[in-house]
């Protein structure tokens, strides 16, 4: 009898056990559906790190709103750019937040074609960055044949580039903010990278000897965020974009770090 007795408690132990390493896991599952990791890198006023670390600007906070209307918990993965397909395939990144442009190709390929895009919401365009002292030396697109360009691997500005000079003459970068060093040091004569940023960066600071090439205005653009093909998370950052730009609080976020002129939420993107 005692014998039985010891065999069952031994059995309702395992049972426990199992039970418990169960729920446990379910629980580590649910913490792991319930984080919505962004795939970014550094991009001032839109993606950057305050002095003790932490994540800020418009991105980062319209993320964070969005994350609280859909019920998940919001955190930042710094990729390099190049990557960001595979990052995001691979289940690393949950999407690519971080002033992607939704209407542009990759390698020949429609980026509409590679992922899902969600609503978008801010206008922008590429720019040729150069030393404030040649800018006179740069007034057409033939005046950038055989130069030296820097841009971000992957970008919508390197498929610029390659259109313009030839393709070893150009040097591809993790995150656009660099190319900026590049054209600073005189290691190229000029970067093409989004005016957003080139906007908030030239002619300020480390860059004070850098400006935009006005004479050269390429097409419009538009920011969305991207999601591997069939994710049920598209339509709900959908929805929540909507709710965002209907409460206001997408315009207040968009006047904090100065781009209410160009915030535009677009439910079609060509």
């Amino acid at each position: 009898m005692k014998k039985i007795l010891t065999l069952t408690l031994i059995a309702l132990m395992c049972l426990y056990a199992f039970v418990g390493c169960t729920a446990e896991k379910i629980n580590d599952e649910k913490t792991e559906t319930d984080k919505l990791v962004c795939g970014v890198t550094i991009f001032e006023n839109m993606n950057e790190k305050d002095k003790n670390g932490n994540w800020t600007g418009f991105e980062t906070e319209f993320a964070q709103e969005v994350g609280k209307l859909i019920g998940m918990e919001v955190a930042f993965q710094e990729i390099d750019w190049a990557q960001k397909y595979n990052e995001l395939n691979s289940g690393a990144i949950d999407c690519i937040w971080n002033g992607f442009t939704a209407n542009s190709s990759d390698n020949g390929i429609k980026r509409s074609d590679l992922v899902d895009f969600s609503y978008g919401y801010m206008l922008n365009q590429q720019c040729i960055v150069a030393k404030a002292e040649n800018l006179e030396k740069i007034t057409s697109e033939v005046d950038l044949a055989g130069k030296t360009a820097c841009v971000e691997g992957g970008s919508a500005g390197a498929a610029y580039a390659e259109s313009v000079t030839d393709a070893d003459k150009i040097f591809a970068t993790t995150a656009q903010i660099n190319a900026f060093t590049e054209v600073k040091a005189g290691a190229v004569d000029f970067a093409v990278v989004d005016i957003i940023l080139a906007q908030n960066v030239c002619g300020k600071g480390d860059y004070s000897d850098l400006a935009i090439v006005e004479a050269i205005e390429l097409e419009s653009e538009i920011y969305a965020v991207g999601f591997k093909k069939g994710s049920d998370l598209t339509a709900k950052v959908n929805d929540a974009i909507k709710t965002l730009e209907e409460n206001g609080k997408l315009m207040e976020l968009a006047k904090k770090y100065g781009f209410e002129n160009v915030l535009k939420v677009t439910e079609k993107i060509d």
